[in-house]
């Protein structure tokens, strides 16, 4: 099986990305030949101490599930299971850090006692997944860099959608493993209610059905960007677009993997949705940053790069791709027409039910860091800042200064020449 094939395209793209841009394969030596990365370390210890391990003398049913799961994804590195004494409705997996030791995954006992066989060799397959597509070496670095600082805004919004597209890929592997979109689809659903499936009447159609629906009117809020798992309705669509494809007929019947054209292009249809984190309020923002910042960048007829990286920081609080976003700003000719447009919108009472006071000193605001972004400050830049706060937020020279002021004073670092 070409596991590479199998996995979603976004996922080993933002993957790799991320992984070139923290450095993480001469990291990861370091780390290696550090020997922080240890193969034998405590917490493994611990952990097999307080688990129950599945084996074919105690649990031979689970364990030959289990086994034959690992067999049917052909995945070669030794695994051992165990279940966790806990009500939550998860399981987890834990790599190895050397081929010499087993993997682990530990599977909550409550998911034991809820999900039937298949439902089961869905979610082993779905563990077994993360372990393929070696998700944790990405994380591992994130999780030592960061350790006492957060990334950059940016970095951090391609993570977190990084972490989501992995579950995705990862639930390939499970439909893979037992071959019942029903039974898989299904296991979300009592993820989901917490319910067994016998409380409730599953018809898959109707369920479906459902989280299209879901999935249509679903704006991708920032508020659920912290959150590692995609939306149920994002997996279970994902699931069953998957489980119609021919790359996963050919799996089933044991022919030759290769990239499903079709499938690659519906999936970045639907996740194309989840690029934008906002409401219509947020375009109209999306549109001020870049304008504004564009424009405060030309005053002095030299865009310098912290400028763009400001641009782009901010506007990465509502786009996962900013650059792109910004490069269609400058190449088109009507900059002033959008930060016109976007004032308009943002500043009107009838349009924005929020408070327009603060939505203005949020404007203002970040005009006034634009000024300061390159470390330099300009007396045309000056001229043109208090220009504005007077003609278009009606702020003081006295305001205006004070916010300069406290922004110099936590941001500004002057270059020495």
């Amino acid at each position: 099986m070409n596991y590479d094939v199998v996995r979603l395209d976004q996922e080993k793209k933002f993957g790799e990305e991320i992984n070139k841009i923290i450095y993480g394969d001469t990291i990861t030596k370091i780390l290696t030949e550090s020997k922080i990365l240890n193969p034998v370390n405590d917490y493994s210890k611990v952990f097999e101490s307080y688990h129950f391990k599945i084996t074919k003398e105690m649990t031979p049913k689970l364990f030959k599930l289990c086994n034959d799961v690992k067999k049917k994804l052909k995945f070669k590195e030794k695994i051992d299971f165990f279940i966790i004494n806990s009500p939550e409705m998860n399981a987890f997996a834990i790599p190895s850090q050397s081929k010499e030791y087993a993997n682990r995954i530990g599977i909550h006992s409550t998911i034991i006692d809820k999900m039937d066989d298949d439902e089961l060799r869905f979610i082993v397959g779905h563990e077994i997944g993360h372990l393929v597509c070696k998700t944790y070496k990405v994380n591992q670095i994130m999780r030592f860099i960061f350790q006492k600082k957060q990334p950059n805004i940016l970095l951090r919004q391609k993570f977190m959608f990084w972490e989501k597209l992995n579950e995705l890929s990862a639930d390939r592997f499970g439909l893979i493993a037992n071959e019942n979109v029903e039974k898989a689809i299904s296991s979300f659903f009592k993820l989901i209610s917490g319910l067994p499936k016998n409380i409730i009447k599953f018809d898959l159609g109707k369920f479906i059905k459902q989280n299209k629906a879901i999935l249509e009117s679903h704006t991708n809020e920032l508020q659920a960007q912290n959150s590692t798992h995609p939306i149920p309705a994002l997996r279970v669509i994902s699931l069953d677009n998957f489980s119609r494809s021919k790359l996963f007929k050919s799996i089933t019947t044991k022919k030759k993997t290769v990239a499903d054209k079709k499938l690659a292009k519906d999936m970045d249809k639907i996740l194309q949705k989840f690029y934008f984190m906002g409401n219509e309020m947020d375009v109209h923002r999306m549109h001020f940053i870049a304008s504004a910042g564009i424009i405060m960048a030309q005053v002095d007829r030299e865009v310098s790069g912290e400028e763009i990286n400001d641009i782009m920081n901010t506007l990465s609080n509502y786009l996962l791709f900013p650059k792109e976003f910004l490069d269609n700003m400058i190449k088109g000719t009507q900059v002033y027409t959008v930060f016109n447009d976007s004032i308009n919108h943002l500043l009107n009472p009838q349009i924005n039910r929020g408070s327009i006071e603060k939505e203005a000193e949020m404007m203002m605001t970040y005009l006034v860091a634009m000024v300061v972004s390159d470390n330099r400050i300009l007396d045309a830049e000056l001229e043109f800042l208090y220009k504005i706060g007077a003609e278009l937020f009606h702020f003081t020279k006295e305001r205006i200064s004070y916010m300069l002021a406290s922004v110099i004073a936590n941001n500004f670092s002057p270059n020495i020449m």
